[in-house]
Order: C-alpha cells, then structure tokens, then sequence
C-alpha cells in the first residue's frame, strides 16, 4: 500500500464501532456476519441495495480470511461496522496470514474476491497490521442522489474491550444499546440452528432474546452492551451484560398477578453473575426433543 494510501484510511478506533464481531474463521461463520449486518439494517431503515453490497463485499472479504489468513488451521476473524453521518464502514480483520499486499494489487493473485470488494465499496483498502494480520477497509456511502440510505443511531461510545472478557462462538459488541434487539436474535437464531433445534424450539429464541433486548434497554450499564454465544448439541447459552448491579432481581421473580415473562417461561437456566462494575445475565436454552 502507498503511503498516500495509507493516510486516507481512517485509523481504527478514530470513531467508536457500532458493531464489533468476533468469529473463527470458517466458511460456515458467514452466517453469522450476514445476519449481524442484516439485524443492524433492519433497525437502521437501510436501503436494500446498501445491505446486499454490504453483504456480498463483507462476505467475500470473510472468505479471503478464511482461505488465505490460516494455511496451517483456524484463527480468528473480528468484523466491525462503524457508522457515521455520511457512510458506513467496514473493517475485517485477521491474526494470520491474511492478503498479502501483492495480492491486493496483483490480478493474478487475488482472484475474484478483491474485485469484487472493489467494485461494490466507495473505496476500499487492504494493509499489514503492525503486530500481525491483515486489516481490509471498505466505506460504503451512506447516500444516492443526495438521500440517505439509512437512518443514523444515536452516536456510539468508545468500546472499552469489555467484550474481550467472553467467549464463544460468536462474541459481539453493540452500541447504541438499542440495536441490540436486531443482532442478537439474528445471531443467536443462526447459531440455534446450527445447534440442530427444532422448529419448535427455534421459534422459542425469538421470544427468549426480544425478552433480553427489553431488560437490556432498561438496565444496562452504558450504551454499549456485550453477548456471547456458545451453541452445540441442542444447546444455546447466552451470557450478555454488563448491567447495573442488582436490576436483574427483577427477572428472578414474577411480579404478583402479572404473567411470567417469555425470558421465565423458555429458558431452562437463567444465573446472574457479578462482574466489575455490574453483572452479567447467563442464559441457557435446551432443545428437550427425543434424539
């Protein structure tokens, strides 16, 4: 990469993530990607041809991480989306061997994938992070003929790598709390079904993380909020937080004369776990099918 084109990349952490997705590298975790980018435009009134770039450029620069970055295994990969008045902002990011810098430029080398970055972003770059990997930028314009392409969130604040303190399968920072709701159902829906849930079951999900998202809207800490998810043999675990200590009694038991809520009625453990500052919510659903 030039040098002028390293100055016209924004330099990470120069404006707060929206979004911050943390994933192993496989082909299967598209999934996972695609449905965060769609939870995220649902409740952004994104245009559709927006979405679908996002999808089809974000989706292929995930798979060049998961070709090129880890020759000798798996690795990580960590997506972040930023959004700002005039575009959004894509960034992925391996640990590996990522795209070499020849095959970002080279035609011969790179084959479809960068091209069709290229072609789908308003601009897009590919570097060499310092202390190992590969970064790919991408800026999409967030207008066309002068209309916006999608309604701007409150503002997101500075992620302080709370996040950093989970683990699972997929480990997702948001800010504003408010998008919560739409990447936390897509993504724990697209995980309950890797976990091989039942129709039945699968369904129950949608209730279980709009119950979460609605605790979250009351009771977080701050407007950033953090989940991760962990799926396998028809089980879903959920840790989310952090929250304020002690809203979650609320959830432990029903109010007098009031229905049991959703969160209540479909989880098959509910734990609250102190954290610095706050508490985290544990969350285990169990697919109780005859095998």
């Amino acid at each position: 990469m030039s040098a002028e084109s390293a100055r016209m990349m924004p330099a990470v952490g120069a404006t707060a993530p929206t979004v911050t997705l943390d994933l192993e590298a496989r082909p299967e975790t598209l999934t996972l990607v695609r449905g965060m980018l769609a939870g995220v435009a649902e409740l952004l009134a994104m245009d559709p041809e927006l979405l679908d770039d996002l999808k089809t450029a974000v989706s292929e620069a995930c798979n060049n991480v998961a070709i090129h970055a880890y020759p000798n295994g798996t690795g990580s990969v960590t997506v972040i989306l930023i959004s700002t008045t005039e575009a959004i902002e894509i960034i992925v990011r391996d640990q590996g061997l990522g795209i070499t810098e020849q095959a970002a430029s080279d035609d011969r080398v790179q084959g479809v994938g960068l091209q069709v970055i290229r072609a789908l972003s308003t601009k897009a770059e590919f570097r060499t992070r310092p202390e190992g990997g590969t970064e790919a930028w991408m800026r999409f314009s967030g207008k066309r003929a002068g209309r916006p392409l999608f309604e701007m969130p409150e503002a997101a604040v500075p992620d302080d790598g709370w996040s950093k303190q989970l683990s699972g399968d997929a480990v997702v920072s948001v800010s504003p709390v408010a998008l919560l709701s739409g990447v936390l159902g897509r993504i724990s829906r697209a995980l309950a079904a890797t976990a091989r849930f039942s129709l039945d079951r699968f369904s129950d999900v949608y209730l279980v993380t709009d119950a979460i998202a609605a605790h979250a809207s009351k009771a977080s800490a701050g407007n950033r909020i953090a989940f991760a998810i962990t799926a396998g043999g028809r089980r879903l675990e959920l840790v989310v937080g952090p929250f304020r200590k002690g809203s979650g009694r609320s959830l432990q038991a029903d109010a007098a004369g009031e229905s049991r809520s959703p969160l209540r009625m479909l989880s098959d453990e509910i734990a609250l776990i102190p954290s610095e500052g706050g508490e985290l919510l544990q969350v285990v659903m169990i697919d109780h099918r005859p095998a």
